[in-house]
């Protein structure tokens, strides 16, 4: 395996370690995996796309991811985008690695030892990794919050709007902002669950694969579904005096798994979705399918449950009986049960699949040494 040297820098490629002046510098790995590929083709303006295939082949990702990784190359190599020394920019194309002195030799002699870390480097190597993956994790898991809660506020507009023309409804009008409230909140927790697991799971080079995946998106989904069962709970028997079998643990069990399943699928199958679009109505389909089996077995989700509540408080006006009326039914029956969960469950995976396979990053608008050199087009 090579060893790179330019200028006070040394890339070692068997021990995967960036030296400066004798120093190990953290960085994580996929931005040394970059920092390798162009030195291996620094004779070569490499396209972005040849980038993404080598660097990022695993998952699908937005420019930014590039343009993120390139700047934190720059900064660590004390490299300037206005006069770069390092990495140049290619317009329209990709980048480059320009030191004209670049020694590539083998990493295997021992009187080229890199230096051991001393325990300040490694700490604070570790420091850094840990405060990296906490970033990376709640900001995935905001964005996922996020666009939940706008696709249950939605779908709660929607389904309000509906329920106001369906037959035999009762409800006024004002039911719209309620659901849209309660489609916004449900959504909000779910994602921010599910997102921080689908998160937590792909920084972990152990986890990133579908069945890692699908664990730490189930485990996030669970852990917020347990605490809107109990948030639920306890504010039905503390505001209304109902005692309801309120559930949610198994259902954001369920539902994450189902995500995380789906979320792998596109990433396994990455070159053939292409579109994320494409790639969050995967993850909506296997959601919409997982809703549906929960519906089966019993247990309701959000529409499922608002129906239980209306049924046992006194003068409740969210009954979602007319809806079922629309569908044929006397009553909210397991048809539109069906139709209402499978619509949760896709509007809920289609949000977080969109939210992971469509990142950009909040850094690449913020930070002032962003410039327009750093953001080609794709």
């Amino acid at each position: 395996m090579p060893r790179y040297r330019f200028s006070d820098f040394i890339v070692s490629t068997r021990q995967r370690l960036l030296i400066h002046n004798g120093q190990q510098l953290p960085l994580i790995p996929r931005y040394l995996d970059l920092l390798i590929f162009l030195l291996e083709r620094r004779r070569d303006a490499v396209h972005r796309r040849e980038i993404f295939d080598r660097v990022w082949s695993d998952v699908i990702v937005s420019d930014s991811a590039l343009s993120q990784a390139i700047r934190i190359l720059r900064r660590t190599l004390g490299d300037d985008p206005r006069e770069p020394r390092f990495i140049r920019t290619v317009s329209r194309h990709g980048y480059q690695f320009t030191w004209p002195d670049v020694v590539e030799e083998p990493d295997e002699d021992p009187s080229e030892a890199i230096p051991a870390e001393v325990p300040a480097i490694a700490s604070e190597r570790t420091r850094q990794q840990v405060a990296a993956l906490l970033t990376a994790v709640t900001t995935a898991a905001t964005r996922a919050s996020a666009v939940a809660a706008l696709a249950g506020a939605s779908a709660g507009v929607a389904g309000g709007l509906l329920l106001s023309v369906a037959p035999g409804n009762t409800a006024p009008l004002a039911i719209v902002p309620v659901l849209a409230l309660m489609g916004a909140g449900a959504g909000a927790v779910g994602g921010l669950g599910v997102g921080a697991g689908l998160a937590a799971a792909e920084s972990s080079s152990r986890l990133r694969n579908m069945a890692g995946l699908a664990i730490g998106a189930a485990a996030g989904g669970a852990t917020a579904g347990m605490a809107v069962q109990w948030l639920m709970r306890w504010s039905l028997a503390a505001m209304f005096g109902l005692a309801l079998p309120v559930e949610g643990g198994v259902e954001g069990l369920v539902i994450g798994t189902a995500a995380g399943v789906g979320y792998g699928s596109v990433r396994r199958l990455r070159a053939a979705v292409r579109s994320s679009l494409r790639g969050a109505a995967v993850v909506a389909a296997v959601c919409a399918a997982a809703a549906l089996a929960l519906t089966w077995a019993g247990r309701p989700l959000v529409g499922g449950t608002v129906h239980l509540i209306a049924r046992e408080a006194r003068g409740a006006q969210i009954s979602l009986t007319p809806l079922g009326r629309l569908v044929g039914e006397p009553g909210f029956g397991p048809v539109s049960q069906a139709l209402i969960a499978a619509c949760e469950g896709g509007v809920f995976g289609f949000a977080v699949g969109a939210a992971f396979l469509r990142r950009r990053s909040h850094e690449d608008l913020t930070d002032p040494s962003s410039t327009a050199q750093d953001l080609p087009g794709r």
